[in-house]
């Protein structure tokens, strides 16, 4: 009888490439588009091997692998993790759940099957072959008919030079929040959600506060126990985020309010914890939010925001390939359906071109490709986000400066904002 693989990929052209592969080499192969029912069937049936793909719908591949090894039942599956995010610290997290291979797409289809089926007999799979890459070394002010108003209060990456060259762009860590009519959506707890947690106290207008995490990199969430409306009684805090198999968000959450400077005092708001996977979520009534897996090391999270006829899209640590895409590592192509034809669009546009050749794999976008991905998908605004701290504003004035002149050069239809502390935008 023929040794039994599950290959769980939603992508349908990849999927079906590994399904294929594995079937000429003589194995019994399912091909499951949804993760969360490949746990099901995985549950009822084990097969020999698990092919999962990492960002995918429902739950992610790192997620599915942990919960295939954490199971008495389902522990003895082999896991093959095929993915173009193929950072150092994924495939390090692969393994540490007990996946006993890792494939970066684009493979090898002259050694995809000869990889799995080494595993299979115990020994070392076959290294893939060389690409040729590796052989070659490889103040916009928000208008009186707006419904939403986007607010800038930290756009930097984590920073060693805090307290030293002032800047116009501004020095604190990821923040943003989307103000309704009657709410406020917060993205991101990097330092500037402390003067907005200030600001939002002193107003006092709101008292129901989402506030989307993307992932906890320290430059995401480094404020969050300074936020003053969780110490201020009358406030509810409702905090989303998405699961690390390694961590739940709750377990997260805690560890940060245990990291509070004693004179904030208890913590006095009401606290609710949801945890994201790629769904749609309707968390006020007429607000959608459909949270996306992004490219970025660890479990990373994008948000498209649908409400009012009007679409806001935030992805501030994330990786677009531009020219080195391909047909196998679709990232590109996956996100700019997401995002299209949004009418406000947050994305990381981190590094000089220049400087992106030399950093590539490291979960962070030239501003250059995001510059096209963003004009190729409908979107009408673009702030480009996450500076990096080393960047003067020179430098940042640089990429401005260029960023307006590819927009004229190719006649796109998109208007392009360097993000900056205090900006605000009406959509």
């Amino acid at each position: 009888m023929a040794t039994r693989i599950m290959v769980v990929d939603d992508d349908p052209l990849v999927g079906e490439l590994s399904s294929a592969l594995l079937r000429d080499a003589g194995y019994e192969v399912e091909l499951v588009d949804d993760s969360i029912r490949a746990l099901e069937l995985i549950k009822a049936k084990p097969p020999a091997v698990a092919v999962l793909d990492i960002l995918m719908p429902g739950l992610d591949g790192m997620t599915l692998c942990h919960r295939i090894k954490s199971d008495p039942g389902t522990k003895e599956v082999r896991v093959v993790i095929v993915s173009g995010k193929a950072f150092h610290a994924d495939r390090k997290r692969a393994l540490d759940y007990g996946a006993e291979l890792f494939i970066e797409k684009p493979y090898d289809v002259d050694t995809f099957a000869k990889q799995v089926a080494a595993l299979i007999a115990g020994q070392a799979p076959p290294p893939p072959a060389a690409t040729e890459e590796a052989k070659l070394g490889t103040q916009e002010q928000a208008g009186a008919e707006t419904k939403l108003t986007m607010t800038v209060w930290g756009c930097r990456s984590l920073s060693p030079f805090k307290g030293g060259e002032p800047s116009r762009y501004g020095r604190n860590t990821s923040c943003v929040s989307l103000e309704t009519e009657s709410d406020i959506l917060i993205f991101d707890a990097g330092s500037g959600i402390v003067p907005l947690g200030r600001e939002i106290v002193k107003n006092g207008r709101y008292k129901d506060l989402w506030l989307f995490l993307s992932h906890f990199h320290q430059d995401h969430f480094e404020g969050l126990a300074e936020f003053a409306p969780a110490y201020t009684p009358g406030y509810k805090l409702n905090i989303s985020g998405a699961n690390d198999p390694g961590q739940a968000l709750q377990d997260r959450v805690q560890r940060i309010f245990e990291t509070a400077p004693p004179d904030l005092g208890a913590l006095q708001a009401e606290l609710q914890l949801f945890e994201m996977m790629e769904e749609t979520y309707e968390v006020l009534p007429g607000v959608q939010v459909s949270p996306y897996f992004a490219n970025h090391p660890g479990t990373t999270l994008g948000f498209v925001i649908d409400l009012a006829g009007l679409r806001f899209s935030y992805s501030p640590d994330a990786e677009i390939y531009g020219e080195e895409g391909t047909a196998l590592q679709d990232y590109d192509e996956r996100l700019g359906r997401l995002i299209q034809g949004s009418d406000l669009l947050v994305h990381d546009g981190r590094y000089l071109d220049s400087d992106y050749q030399t950093r590539k794999n490291n979960g962070h976008s030239s501003y250059v490709n995001t510059v096209h991905l963003a004009a190729r998908s409908g979107v009408k605004r673009l702030v480009l986000f996450h500076h990096d701290d080393a960047y003067t504003d020179a430098i940042l004035d640089r990429i401005d400066a260029d960023a307006q002149k590819i927009v004229a050069d190719k006649g796109y239809k998109m208007q392009v904002v360097m993000a900056r502390e205090a900006l605000k935008i009406g959509i």
